[in-house]
């Protein structure tokens, strides 16, 4: 049990959880719309190998810029709600949003393609950022 001091009370572990997931979720979104539009608003007619080349460049690009984005706004988010250690809530959003990110590429793919590094690595960059300059920005800590 904690109480009101204590500083376990003002971590939000599972909310950073949940935003990373909300942030891969995010991009997976803005991926399927992209491809969508592309197919049935600004490209019609084109053959399935065409789309297919498309969806994987707008796969492989909204992923890894649109992933990094997203896992940033939504750990900036967090960083409203938590007190204290906010590096490390924003890291453990970026890890989140990086397991479901690489499960989904396992369940879908059977693998992980190469450029599942680098979007990892900028999706832990992402968060730590925002959590750092969480702590810039004069936020109360909590001891």
């Amino acid at each position: 049990m904690t109480s009101p001091g204590n500083p376990a009370r003002s971590d939000h572990w599972l909310r950073a959880i949940g935003y990373g997931l909300l942030a891969e979720i995010s991009t997976v979104v803005t991926i399927i719309v992209v491809t969508v539009l592309y197919r049935y608003v600004f490209a019609r007619g084109l053959t399935a190998a065409e789309y297919d080349l498309f969806n994987g460049r707008v796969g492989a690009v909204v992923g890894i810029v649109g992933g990094t984005l997203y896992t940033f706004l939504f750990a900036q988010r967090l960083m409203r709600q938590v007190s204290a250690r906010f590096v490390a809530h924003g890291i453990v959003a970026a890890l989140a949003a990086i397991a479901l990110s690489v499960g989904g590429s396992i369940a879908g793919h059977h693998g992980v393609p190469s450029g599942y590094m680098l979007a990892s690595v900028l999706k832990i960059i992402a968060g730590g950022l925002a959590g750092f300059l969480a702590t810039r920005g004069g936020r109360p800590r909590v001891a």
